[in-house]
């Protein structure tokens, strides 16, 4: 535990990385604690952490499109059609 306090404390952007990945995974965010400490190392500039929150958003987003169009598809096939309009970033 002290070893990982020292490692937070030389790189800041672990420490924030950490908060990043709690706030969008919430308590699922528990068991890859030990993971999200070692990529913290890895990530040691502020472009580095914003290209690693823009890289997990397009993942969240391209999972929310993927069950979108399945459910749309299963909808389909019961005769209900649907539409989703999804704003422009």
């Amino acid at each position: 535990m002290a070893n990982n306090w020292s490692q937070f404390m030389q790189n800041p952007k672990g420490i924030a990385l950490k908060k990043f990945m709690v706030q969008a995974m919430g308590d699922k965010a528990n068991p890859y604690d030990d993971l999200i400490t070692r990529l913290g190392t890895s990530i040691v500039t502020d472009t580095d952490l914003k290209i690693f929150g823009e890289m997990v958003n397009d993942l969240l987003s391209i999972g929310y499109n993927k069950a979108v169009d399945d459910y749309r598809q299963q909808l389909n096939k019961l005769g209900i059609e649907v539409s989703l309009i999804v704003p422009q970033r």
